[in-house]
This record gives C-alpha cells, structure tokens and sequence, in this order.
C-alpha cells in the first residue's frame, strides 16, 4: 500500500472532533485532502485550513461516489454518537452510509480505507485487566443504537476486506477529548461536571484519549495497519473519581466529594425514565444511561502503541484543550 505524501485523501465527518485532527495530520503529512461535510455545516474547525471542501451526504450513494472519485484513500470518521439520537437514523447513518462508502471504495478501487470504529465493539475490563481488541461485543451494550450500530460497521468493514478485497484499517478510540469539539462530543461531560457544579460521581470509569493522540493513531494506521486489522486508540483508564478530580483542578473548579451507590444511581436513572414517559421530553439521566455510568470501560491499547506508533499525550493536556475548545465555541 503506497501511501504517498500529495495524494488525494477523502475525509467524511472531517469537521467533527476526530476529523478535524486527522484533517490536519494529513495536512502536516504533505497529503491534499478533501473534506465531505453536511449540508448547511458552518464546519468552524476547518477555518482557514487548504482542504477541498465538498457537500454531501454518506446516505447519498450519489454524492458519495463523486465525493470518492479521484481519491488515493478514504478516512471514514462520519457517525452519529450521540446516546439520545434517533434509533433508526443512528442505524442508517451508521450501518448504512458505512455500507455506502465501501461500496463507492471498491468502485472506484482506493488505496486503503481507515474506517474510525469504537473500542466499545469489545468487552472492557478492570483497572488491573483491561479489555482488548481480542474480547467479545459487551451484552451491556446490546439494544443500545450506537453501540451495536458501530460494531456491526465494523464487521462489514472484516466482510469487505475478506469478499471483496478492499484494503481496510480499523482504528477504534475509547472516549476522545480535546480541541475542535465545537459540537460538542466527548467535551459534553466535562461542559456538564463543571456547568452544574457537580461535586458526586458514580463509581464507573473510562479509557480517556486526546482526539488528536487518536488521530495520530488513524493516520499512521494508512501506512503501518494490517489489512483487516482493528487497533484500540486509547491512552489513560481513571475512574471517574479520579478524571473529574483532574478536571477540577485544570478548570479551578470544586473537587468531586462523593461517589454515589450504586443503588441510588439506578434510582435516579429510573426516575429519570419515568419523567420521560410521562412528559416525552429527555432527562438528564435514565435507566440506561444510569446503567452505563456504572460500567468501567477500561482498554489497552499496546497494540495500536506497538504496531501503530501511537502518539500517547499526558491526559491533562488533552483535558486542557478540552476546556478551552469549550470556551472557544460558547459551552463555557
């Protein structure tokens, strides 16, 4: 696979916060880039950047094929994360414009496709055994839009690479956050611990990754990953004790002071689901969402380290930028 520096590379969702870093490695890498942005997207986070900016829609075969046309490589970054998005349009996006854009790949016959997966298609673990690119889909996860949606994208992206012969990386983060979250996306809990004053947490935690740490891994994945090969982007396992303590520090905000029992979160999720069926507006927290803050979605991601030569930026730098790129776009 010839990766070489001024080819042309096509990236979808290049104006959220995954392809607004990987815009710019390409960039710093010497390649030209295309970038496949929504219709009516203002895309502040490509401002001033040398990018071939065209509309389109990974729904729209149509749109996608000229989009991909004259392209050495494809970035696929397009999804929709948000937990309280539409189930159905979070399946079409996901799955179907994912089905899309390998069809228009092998077309028009690219390079290498980078498909941005999720480190949830596997079963996290614990703090002293974390999960890996080798563990099952979690049953938690099952019934949940995005979680499957993205899982099952991925196994169509192992289909293509096996029946098809397309030459595909995937490059799964854990839980991304940064600069260029204009939305925003991962920057959302940290926008929400320090707007509302929070001074309790559940006992879960997470994998934390710097987008552009994540980035790094995807670009260096277009030269260095196997064909068919899935690598974990992640960095830091905290619980979220230990994550919004670093966040209060950064931010000079007040400390978190109690983790909250279990039971009391599931309480208050469930609480949280019953104001919604009765008054069809969201809550804050339900049931689900209740659930999945007591998980501890830890991973290790020695392979992409090893393999990849991923960059691997100290947290609170990434919590840094986080906080500013808040500020900058009005959460804060």
């Amino acid at each position: 696979m010839n990766a070489a520096a001024g080819t042309k590379v096509l990236v979808t969702g290049a104006d959220g916060l995954l392809g607004s870093h990987i815009t710019r490695k390409l960039l710093e890498g010497g390649f030209s880039v295309r970038a496949l942005v929504q219709p009516g997207s203002k895309s502040p986070t490509l401002e001033g950047l040398p990018v071939e900016r065209v509309t389109g829609d990974i729904l729209s075969g149509e749109s996608l094929e000229g989009a991909v046309k004259g392209c050495g490589h494809v970035f696929h970054c397009a999804a929709i994360t948000d937990m309280w998005a539409d189930k159905d349009l979070t399946w079409r996006v996901n799955f179907d414009g994912t089905r899309n854009v390998l069809d228009a790949c092998v077309r028009e016959g690219i390079g290498r496709l980078v498909f941005i997966g999720s480190a949830s298609s596997f079963q996290f673990g614990t703090l002293d055994n974390p999960g890996d690119e080798s563990d099952p889909f979690p049953e938690v996860y099952r019934g949940q839009a995005y979680h499957k949606s993205k899982h099952r994208a991925m196994n169509l992206v192992k289909e293509y690479v096996a029946e098809k012969g397309l030459d595909a990386v995937v490059v799964a983060p854990t839980f991304m956050i940064g600069s260029y979250d204009y939305r925003p996306s991962g920057g959302e809990l940290i926008a929400q611990y320090i707007k509302r004053g929070m001074r309790y947490v559940s006992h879960g935690g997470r994998n934390f990754v710097n987008a552009r740490d994540a980035a790094d891994a995807a670009v260096r994945a277009l030269e260095r990953g196997g064909t068919g090969e899935v690598y974990i982007a992640g960095n830091k396992n905290l619980t979220y004790f230990d994550f919004f303590s670093k966040v209060a520090d950064i931010a000079a905000t007040k400390p978190p002071r109690w983790v909250l029992p279990n039971a009391l979160v599931l309480a208050v999720g469930a609480a949280g689901s019953a104001y919604r069926a009765v008054s069809r507006r969201p809550a804050l927290i339900d049931l689900r969402i209740a659930r999945l803050s007591l998980c501890t979605t830890y991973y290790n991601p020695g392979k992409a380290m090893s393999e990849l030569g991923m960059e691997k930026t100290p947290i609170e730098v990434a919590i840094e930028e986080s906080v500013e790129s808040l500020k900058q776009y009005g959460h804060l």
